[in-house]
């Protein structure tokens, strides 16, 4: 009897932490791109919006920009948990002049960029290591 016991114990903490092992994915139900250091390059823009939103990327609510690229065309940007960004104080602004590098990757349907490194005149931001893993 108690090994029964004990096996529903497992099963049942199977069932409750599988979620918690499972693949981060967008509101549309699709896996969340990984970063890809093969896909990096540097992207040189300025800001356009800055906007905390939740994000399967950060896991909760994540910290935004939407750059202003010199073709005209705007991205968004992934930084990184706003927590990360307030803790160390890691702020941007509208019209904003940054370099961006980062893996570009199809995210919710749309262009967007995983930031690596943020540079903004001497100031240097890191938001991910050589490999891509995040910091925070």
């Amino acid at each position: 009897m108690k090994a029964w016991t004990v096996f529903f114990l497992i099963i049942a903490f199977a069932a409750v932490s599988a979620p918690a092992f499972a693949t981060p994915s967008s509101q549309t139900g699709a896996a969340v791109p990984k970063y890809d250091p093969a896909t990096e390059a540097v992207f040189k823009g300025t800001v356009e919006e800055v906007k905390d939103r939740q994000c399967p990327v950060s896991g909760g609510m994540g910290a935004h920009l939407v750059l202003k690229l010199a073709d005209g065309t705007s991205i968004e940007v992934h930084l990184a948990p706003t927590k990360f960004a307030s803790d160390y104080e890691i702020a941007f602004n509208k019209g904003d002049v940054l370099e961006v590098t980062g893996s570009k990757v199809k995210f919710e349907g749309v262009d967007t960029i995983f930031a690596r490194e943020i540079k903004r005149g001497s100031d240097v931001f890191v938001f991910r290591d050589k490999d891509g893993k995040p910091v925070w």
